[in-house]
């Protein structure tokens, strides 16, 4: 490539190879070989279908583009002031870093656009690599191991199960009951949600896309309540930093829910989804033989809703991509994997929620599993704080101590400072460093088979209408 479109591409692969040499590219989504003004998730990895006409194919190149800024931003605020400096030295077409991002990766999706060529290589590149190590299956003899996991997940099950056949106010507790709900918003009328939502499918791809202050209504009306038996600070929610040695730490004077918003494929439509998400300071250990506890824990609950904006399921993991539960809404049910892989565990349905009521999610001490979850309207003793929200991109670059950047995550998606000694007993069935806190888009989510929380289809495999 020659003029200003090769010069962007030079200086896109600059930035690249920069952040590649101080291990900072980002694993929550998937670089195009040949591309490096474009990025792909699983959604948009699984949308190369809807790109037959140029007004999908042109959309779906901006969409990739805008998920490349927004993860080049992020990793280049983390650089060292160094390398910061020398990429801005070169920046092409003059302007602010972003305004570069911006001029350069649309001329190259131009250039893209009416060039069949690269359309076809795009459309052939464009995919994002599973979560799971096939080597390390082949070692550990899965095809055997297998049988044995298949037990455990059994057991696990059926403990997991076990709470939710219990009123939550008969549950067993060993501390203090503390809720942490939302800042009070009011309530949107079905009918609101739906007016909303229905101009935002009218794209050539069929993504709902809100603008911001209709995503933040969208995300306090669908806030839950969380309540933990509280035995000490491990079982507190609060807000993630890091120290002077990049260490992450959890700040449980200022309870913190991290959001987003995703999207899924629901027999022929996309569909929004609200994600939540909690840090503790740690998983408390037993003693010296428990393989599950260690520092941080996290747990990610995720509201996916029709075109109409009726939930059509909620579903929830740890941030270690363990403990995968589903909740159909009314007028769905959980239905069996159609494939060999690990079944799924759906302890109950969650009805209407009336106006003026909310979700409560009650979590046990220590293991912060998911209990129960019940209306707002039950009440007992307990002691009530309120959270407030933050993004979830933000963990993606958080100022230390010094004034510089860095992301909670390694380049591998994971928070190393959070390993769990199960990663010895677990490590033949292909995960990475089972049991460790990772970052969104890295999270398999089953031992048995290959399964990701962020799987556009995944709800579409496990809910049906009744």
């Amino acid at each position: 490539m020659t003029g200003e479109v090769g010069m962007c591409q030079r200086w896109l692969e600059n930035i690249e190879a920069t952040l590649e040499e101080h291990n900072l590219n980002d694993p929550g989504t998937a670089l195009i070989n040949g591309f490096p003004h474009l990025r792909v998730n699983r959604l948009l990895a699984s949308m190369g279908d809807r790109t037959t006409s140029n007004g999908a194919f042109s959309e779906w190149l901006e969409e990739m583009r805008q998920l490349d800024a927004t993860g080049k931003k992020l990793e280049f605020a983390n650089l060292p002031a160094s390398a910061m400096l020398q990429l801005l030295s070169k920046i092409p077409l003059g302007g602010s870093f972003e305004q570069a991002l911006e001029l350069c990766g649309k001329r190259l999706n131009k250039l893209s656009l009416y060039n069949p060529e690269q359309k076809e290589n795009l459309l052939e590149q464009a995919q994002v690599p599973d979560a799971y190590q096939s080597w390390k299956r082949v070692a550990g003899l899965y095809l055997l191991t297998r049988y044995a996991a298949s037990a455990g997940i059994e057991r696990l099950h059926r403990e997991l199960d076990a709470s939710f056949n219990i009123p939550p106010a008969k549950l067993p507790r060993q501390g203090q009951l503390i809720r942490y709900s939302p800042p009070y918003s009011n309530p949107l009328p079905l009918k609101d949600i739906a007016a909303m939502l229905k101009p935002a499918y009218d794209n050539p791809l069929g993504i709902p896309h809100l603008i911001s202050s209709q995503l933040q209504q969208l995300l306090a009306h669908f806030a839950p309540i969380w309540e933990i038996d509280t035995r000490n600070d491990t079982d507190k929610i609060g807000s993630v930093g890091l120290d002077s040695d990049k260490q992450p730490l959890i700040n449980v004077s200022q309870p913190t829910v991290y959001v987003a918003h995703e999207y899924a494929r629901w027999h022929g439509r996309v569909v929004l989804q609200l994600i939540y998400q909690i840090w503790l300071p740690a998983r408390e250990k037993t003693g010296m033989l428990d393989l599950y506890g260690g520092p941080l824990d996290s747990v990610i609950w995720r509201v996916t809703l029709s075109p109409e904006g009726t939930p059509i399921a909620f579903d929830s993991i740890h941030a270690c991509g363990c403990y995968y539960l589903l909740f159909p809404s009314q007028g769905y049910r959980a239905i069996k994997p159609k494939d060999d892989t690990e079944p799924v565990l759906s302890p109950k349905s969650i009805a209407t929620i009336p106006p003026g009521y909310r979700l409560l999610l009650r979590l046990q001490t220590r293991t912060h599993y998911l209990q129960q979850t019940s209306l707002s309207g039950d009440t007992f003793e307990t002691a009530t704080r309120s959270y407030i929200f933050h993004e979830l991109e933000q963990l993606r670059s958080l100022q230390m101590p010094n004034g510089t950047k860095r992301s909670l995550y390694g380049d591998d998606g994971i928070i190393d400072a959070s390993e769990r000694a199960e990663r010895f007993l677990l490590w033949p069935y292909g995960v990475a460093s089972p049991g460790a806190m990772r970052q969104w888009g890295t999270h398999a989510i089953a031992f048995i088979g290959r399964r990701h929380f962020d799987d556009p289809f995944l709800l579409e495999h496990l809910v049906d209408k009744k």
